[in-house]
């Protein structure tokens, strides 16, 4: 097996290991709102409270309040993705591909 192989292998297990908890705790903390409307702000050049009173923000906010519902969603996503080989691919791309 080569190495890049085992390396994926590692990312794998130790993403799909912690991710459950860590991924709850980053998306149902504040900050992570916060952080959601001040990127978009800064982005779009508009107000926060302008973000803060959109459609998208409320369903980042709702999507926030039932993290638990979307957890699995997400695992489901980083199984595909190593089955798929998308960490080996996409890494492989990044240091050979020229800009």
């Amino acid at each position: 097996m080569a190495r890049i192989d085992i390396a994926e292998r590692k990312w794998f297990r130790k993403t799909s290991a912690a991710f459950r908890k860590v991924w709850l705790d980053m998306v149902k903390r504040a900050e992570s709102f916060d952080a959601f409307v001040k990127g978009v702000a800064d982005f779009l050049g508009v107000s926060p409270e302008v973000v803060r009173a959109s459609l998208p923000a409320q369903n980042w906010a709702e999507f926030q309040r039932n993290a638990e519902q979307y957890v699995e969603v997400a695992l489901r996503k980083i199984q595909r993705a190593f089955e798929q080989h998308k960490w080996k691919r996409k890494l492989i791309e990044a240091f050979t591909t020229r800009g």
